[in-house]
């Protein structure tokens, strides 16, 4: 009786697909991802040479332990380092990924003398504090020595040797070979990962396994996932991105895009105002100048609900509309004794660039849905120029662009 009860439970879980793991998939290449709602910061910590270490911690996991456990590893491993080089010229550190409860640091430290530079990679899966493996990135049935052959080959390949004729020879095999071998022998591989790939390192060798390439065998995306969040929601990451895209936002002050209506797309992107920080302006200019900018911001982002009725009227039409407004105070810059003078003046000048694309839905599903993907997966995060689409080549859509320029005197408001 007690075998038959055992068997009927063992029945009933596979029948109901349950299960403690999460569910594995591929890269849905239609989709977004949303960044964890992590905060990763420098920890600052001086040096007798003058020199700053900056150290990358993280901020907002739920479970308090996890996180210690982390910044305690991340901090000690880069003080090794440090340790073993009394003469340091600079360690900073650079955050790759951040989204689907992993991340991904790498943390570089120079030197005056030979090795003159040493890398650390931090990859942590952030549900459970442990050390993510590569292997840990592709279902299980993936031949990943075929994906790393591949991944040094090509990148071997494309920075190899031209001959007279200015033709590319191809990779030494050996070469090749020996890349793959010391990757792969490693118990803990050097490696770090963005939304769009992971980049391979052995010895001066470097090889990019692209997500694109492999959508079926990536897993990255779901396999930590959970039900529930394992963030405090003190910080909030960027949402809805689309997959294999990288996110680089430091040269704007405001992005937001997505499809406001299913048949309209926007984007409202604020350049960076420039502010010099060897002569800034005074505190009581900088307040007025911030409120300007935010009022004037918050009347560019109204406009939003004109283009929103329209697209409700038309539903057999797609939009794409494009506002990119820009704020600068302005100055007269001025070089001496070695150093950049500023004079502020009491007007800022305004620029609102914005594109607006029509087009009847047929031609939304067969061209522009792709281009919209397109646009935003490679140009806009890894040109880092905006996102823009091509206004020569419209291919069934409309087109119309305004520039609205003038200069207001914040000081007065």
């Amino acid at each position: 009786m007690k075998k038959l009860i055992a068997f009927s439970l063992i029945l009933i879980l596979l029948l109901s697909g349950c299960s403690s793991e999460p569910a594995l998939s591929g890269i849905d290449l239609y989709g977004t991802y949303d960044e964890n709602d992590l905060l990763i910061y420098e920890n600052v910590i001086p040096l007798d040479t003058d020199e700053e270490i900056k150290i990358p911690q993280i901020k907002g996991l739920l479970d308090t332990k996890i996180q210690d456990k982390i910044n305690t590893e991340m901090h000690n491993r880069a003080m090794e380092l440090i340790e073993k080089h009394p003469e340091i010229t600079y360690a900073n550190y650079y955050t790759r990924a951040n989204f689907a409860n992993v991340i991904s640091i790498s943390f570089s430290v120079g030197f005056e003398e030979e090795p003159y530079s040493e890398q650390l990679y931090f990859n942590y899966n952030l549900v459970n504090g442990e050390k993510l493996k590569i292997e840990e990135f592709f279902a299980p049935e993936v031949d990943l020595l075929s994906i790393v052959r591949h991944a040094f080959y090509r990148e071997m390949a494309f920075y190899g040797e031209y001959d007279r004729e200015n033709k590319l020879h191809s990779p030494n095999e050996n070469e090749v070979y020996k890349a793959v071998k010391s990757f792969m022998a490693k118990e803990d591989k050097d490696f770090t990962f963005s939304p769009a790939g992971i980049y391979l390192y052995s010895k001066n060798n470097f090889g990019e396994v692209k997500f694109l390439d492999f959508p079926e065998d990536i897993v990255i995306y779901s396999k930590y996932i959970t039900d529930e969040s394992i963030f405090t929601g003190e910080y909030e990451g960027f949402k809805n991105i689309f997959t294999c895209a990288d996110t680089q936002y430091d040269m704007f002050d405001k992005i937001e895009y997505g499809y406001l209506e299913d048949n309209l797309w926007y984007d409202f992107t604020v350049w960076n105002t420039y502010i010099p920080f060897e002569d800034p302006p005074s505190d009581e200019r900088l307040e007025k100048f911030e409120h300007f900018r935010q009022k004037a911001m918050d009347e560019e982002y109204a406009k939003l609900t004109d283009y929103r009725e329209m697209a409700k009227a038309n539903p057999d039409k797609f939009y794409i509309v494009l506002i990119k407004p820009s704020f600068n105070m302005d100055m007269e810059s001025d070089y001496d004794d070695g150093m950049w003078h500023y004079t502020y003046f009491d007007t800022a000048s305004v620029n609102c660039h914005t594109q607006l694309f029509e087009m009847p839905m047929g031609i939304y599903n067969t061209t522009y849905r792709d281009k919209i993907i397109e646009t935003y997966r490679y140009q806009y995060f890894a040109m880092r120029g905006g996102a823009y689409f091509d206004t020569e080549n419209l291919e069934g859509a409309t087109f119309t662009e305004t520039n609205d320029e003038y200069t207001h005197n914040y000081m007065e408001d």
